[in-house]
């Protein structure tokens, strides 16, 4: 399959995609309680003693993280690229080309996202600039790439798709353009003032864990 039959196999798939997506990973069972570790590890440090203004998530259309944030803010603005994900609430907009002034926010978000986003090292510089001086950056991806990650996609997620029809390698190849590995490379390399967690292990290696989570002082 080739081109334009392709593209069209592709489009027809997404939104169905983008509902099973969010019911098999956020439900019950080791799943969900994977895709809720991220949210879980970026407000471990945060109280309500603490307080972040204004907050920009990236790539929140789907499941967002607002539910789970633990400090003060005065506004919370989601941003998607899809706007059907965001329901007509939020700012429709391309992660890599931020609608903003620099310095703009207090604490920008993103979970699950980097690893779909191409030439990520000019994403984390894009998203460094809409962050004020003294703010931070809050980031968790999955471990791709990783043995961990392989063995237990494999014998969850993997065989769910599948068996609504899905072929779900396909679409990881097309969504999951980022390792774990290069991308918390990059991160190190730009940010030296970080906190770094993982899981379900504190080992900092990404074949050991699943979930891979960072906060950024700019």
């Amino acid at each position: 399959m080739h081109g334009s039959s392709d593209d069209a196999m592709w489009l027809r798939w997404k939104a169905h995609i983008a509902s099973a997506y969010e019911s098999t990973c956020y439900g019950t069972g080791a799943v969900g309680r994977v895709s809720l570790a991220g949210h879980e590890l970026l407000e471990r440090s945060l109280s309500s003693e603490s307080e972040f203004r204004r907050v920009l998530e990236v790539g929140g259309g789907g499941y967002d993280h607002r539910p789970h944030v633990r400090h003060r803010f005065t506004e919370y603005v989601r941003s998607d690229i899809d706007a059907r994900t965001l329901g007509g609430r939020g700012c429709q907009c391309d992660g890599r080309a931020l609608p903003f002034q620099t310095g703009a926010f207090d604490r920008l978000i993103s979970i699950y996202n980097l690893e779909h986003l191409l030439e990520p090292h000019l994403v984390l510089k894009e998203w460094a600039r809409v962050v004020r001086p003294g703010g931070v950056l809050s980031i968790a991806i999955p471990t791709e790439g990783g043995v961990a990650w392989g063995l237990g996609r494999h014998l969850t997620t993997r065989r769910h798709f599948r068996r609504l029809g899905f072929d779900y390698d396909y679409i990881l190849a097309r969504e999951h353009v980022n390792s774990c590995s290069r991308l918390v490379a990059l991160i190190r390399h730009y940010f030296p003032a970080r906190q770094e967690s993982w899981y379900p292990l504190r080992v900092p290696s990404a074949h050991l864990n699943l979930v891979f989570a960072v906060t950024v002082t700019r």
